[in-house]
């Protein structure tokens, strides 16, 4: 649910979004929270629009797009959103390209080990 004109610390996010607090920090120092402020006394404020980013961060990394790609989409955004649409759009395009081929991988993975666990449960019923 998005309340306008919310503030949340640092700890807030990371239970928000599900990773902790060094994680965040890590990507505060990498500069892939784009737009992040902090109060007068040093600590980072996190708004709504930080808060979508930071799941659409956590959504990047867990899928395995390279940090250096999220430092261009992070980039591209703070260069203004419709400006650089075309760009971010090829990104991830690219790395979603990347997850179906290994999804495509995975499923011959598994398909290769069913074969295995069929097999073993043939001879486990041949010996009974």
């Amino acid at each position: 649910m998005v309340t306008p004109g919310a503030k949340y610390t640092t700890q807030e996010i990371s239970v928000l979004v599900g990773m902790s607090v060094s994680k965040v920090h890590y990507y505060d120092r990498l500069g892939l929270i784009p737009n992040l402020k902090r109060s007068k006394n040093g600590y980072r404020v996190f708004t709504e629009e930080n808060l979508t980013w930071m799941r659409n961060l956590k959504i990047f990394v867990d899928s395995g797009m390279p940090l250096k790609d999220i430092r261009q989409l992070t980039d591209l955004v703070v260069q203004g959103k419709h400006a650089t649409a075309d760009q971010r759009q090829a990104i991830v395009e690219h790395h979603l390209r990347a997850l179906e081929k290994k999804q495509a991988e995975i499923s011959e993975q598994i398909a290769f080990m069913n074969s295995f666990v069929k097999e073993y449960k043939q001879i486990q019923k041949e010996s009974d």
